[in-house]
């Protein structure tokens, strides 16, 4: 084993696979983005494509929408690293008590992890419209001062899409900080509880710095899965009305598939692309901090 980890060409077959996929999937069309991104061209095979240099970019940065779709999506960031994961840590820290009937909890906590984005987006969709059930439980309750239209008034409109994200997320950061502290030394644990930390001063000051590399993974995970969140604001409200929920993976979608517009739809890819990467190695130098040995 030590002769192959040495041989670099052993070590070559063994990478090639990988990075063949990896190019294939990723790379080329990343190049294919932002070459595209230079060119004004409707989408159809054979038609001609004009290089505008870039026009793109240019339009897509004095767009009004596409500056209402950064709103958009940076509320969206803010308020999911807000409640996603410390409601995901929360919920891990008391499984991790492990009391009775603790494993149905966690599986139910688990399940809209697993439920198709889609099928989230239209079970909520027809709790939340006008003559939903949300709607119908308040006038029962007598609460009609509290009925909105939620997916149409901007004041209600994109936060519920988020919470309703929030909701889909927390089972994975519940699922990955119950296993980081399941791996915790536990003689570590009850020392410190013998010493008077318990309740949330055990977890701020014990549990959070001990499992700070999972915090992180998750919320660069966060990060990244906001950035390019499509499929629950499209099935939900498509954007709308009138481009009020739009981010910019749903502006891109409308620029390529509804406006036939493949370049100034790729120049969004690239923005998207690069926003990505700059926010994910911002979060990772903002979270640095020494790792815990134990």
């Amino acid at each position: 084993m030590e002769k192959i980890r040495r041989d670099r060409k052993a070590i070559l077959v063994f990478l090639l696979p990988g990075l063949l996929v990896y190019t294939i999937l990723l790379i080329l069309p990343i190049g294919g983005s932002l070459i595209l991104g230079f060119f004004k061209w409707n989408g159809i095979r054979g038609a001609e494509m004009t290089f505008v240099g870039i026009e793109n970019f240019v339009a897509v940065y004095q767009d009004p929408s596409f500056w209402h779709s950064m709103k958009n999506i940076l509320w969206f960031l803010v308020l999911t690293l807000f409640t996603q994961l410390p409601i995901g840590l929360l919920l891990a820290v008391m499984l991790s008590g492990q009391f009775k009937g603790y494993k149905f909890f966690k599986a139910a906590y688990f399940i809209p992890q697993v439920v198709s984005t889609t099928v989230v987006g239209l079970i909520w969709y027809f709790i939340l419209m006008p003559v939903g059930v949300l709607n119908e439980i308040l006038e029962i309750l007598g609460l009609g001062m509290l009925i909105h239209n939620w997916l149409v008034e901007p004041s209600t409109a994109m936060t519920s899409i988020i919470l309703i994200n929030t909701w889909c997320g927390i089972g994975f950061h519940m699922a990955t900080s119950y296993a980081a502290i399941q791996a915790l030394p536990s003689d570590v644990i009850e020392a410190a509880v013998l010493d008077g930390c318990t309740g949330l001063r055990k977890v701020r000051y014990i549990i959070v710095p001990m499992i700070w590399q999972s915090i992180v993974s998750s919320i660069v995970i966060i990060v990244t899965a906001v950035l390019k969140t499509f499929d629950l604001v499209y099935v939900m409200t498509s954007g709308g009305p009138n481009g009020l929920t739009d981010v910019p993976s749903t502006l891109l979608y409308k620029q390529a598939f509804k406006y036939s517009n493949f370049g100034r739809a790729s120049a969004i890819g690239v923005i998207l692309f690069i926003l990505s990467v700059l926010c994910t190695i911002l979060s990772l130098r903002i979270t640095k901090r020494e790792a815990i040995e134990y």
